[in-house]
């Protein structure tokens, strides 16, 4: 045998030494099978060891149940996170006024709404929006908690069933107040407009008012007294702008009124209504 070729004999034997070291041969969901010895062939039979690697740890995420995301996982493993359903604000909310004692609020349904959050606030307006009740199924409430001759905006909120709330809905006011002759005989009956009808507008517009920050009671140009039949278009007029400015303090439209100005009319019960519904 010349030198070369015991030289390739020598090469061919160290090649096959190689072989017989550890050679991975599976790896099947984080399990790596290893061959000790020799896998297939004439050379001696060998055995097989498994070696078992824990996953890593989970990285530090809020759990399944937080409202703002939704984990999966499988084992102790995170494989997916999903955001929820952005929900829709309600829409058209309306307040009403009932009586003195009560005001009911009632709006348009959220798609994906489980259930609702009414928000209030009265004197200086949005800066205090506060929960009165934050599990409404429905989509009207009546809030008997009111106290008489006061105003309070309202708001409404929809949730989910994990709590997840969308923006708010528009905004509406409402005066818990019962006024007189309300609402008027339909025409013809004859309904004499009285101190009494201005005096509670007044007292309603200056409560709506007082929901503005910082905008005080209107100043009346004039006095008007129980049982007087004096009424003035100049009193009609002052109570417009009066509401107006606090309706638009609050970001809401303003009333839409007949006969504006109000020149050479006469006062009628409707110029009347016009402003308690607006108040109301």
């Amino acid at each position: 045998m010349n030198k070369k070729t015991a030289r390739q004999k020598q090469l061919r034997s160290k090649t096959v030494k190689k072989s017989r070291k550890y050679v991975p041969v599976a790896c099947v969901c984080g399990i790596i099978l290893l061959a000790v010895g020799t896998i297939a062939g004439p050379w001696s039979s060998g055995r097989i060891r498994s070696a078992f690697f824990s996953p890593p740890p989970p990285s530090t995420l809020p759990g399944p149940g937080n409202p703002s995301k939704e984990y999966v996982y499988a084992g102790s493993r995170l494989i997916a996170t999903e955001e929820p359903s952005a929900l829709a604000a309600p829409l058209l909310l309306a307040a009403a006024t009932f009586s003195q004692s009560r005001v009911d609020i009632s709006w348009n349904a959220s798609q994906n709404a489980h259930h609702y959050q009414i928000e209030r606030a009265g004197m200086l307006g949005e800066s205090n929006f506060a929960v009165i009740n934050s599990n409404v199924t429905g989509t009207t409430y009546s809030d008997s908690t009111v106290t008489s001759v006061n105003a309070y905006l309202y708001r409404v909120r929809a949730a989910d069933a994990v709590g997840n709330l969308s923006p708010p809905s528009n905004i509406d006011v409402a005066t818990a107040i019962t006024f007189d002759d309300d609402p008027f005989p339909a025409a013809p009956t004859l309904t004499l407009v009285k101190a009494q009808h201005i005096l509670q507008l007044r007292q309603a517009i200056n409560a709506v008012r007082h929901t503005v920050p910082g905008m005080q009671d209107y100043t009346w140009t004039q006095s008007i007294t129980a049982g007087s039949t004096l009424i003035k278009a100049n009193d009609i007029e002052e109570m417009r702008t009066a509401l107006n400015q606090a309706l638009n303090g609050l970001n809401l439209p303003p009333g839409s009124y007949t006969d504006s100005p109000l020149s050479n009319v006469l006062i009628q019960k409707l110029h009347i209504t016009e402003l308690r519904n607006r108040v109301k």
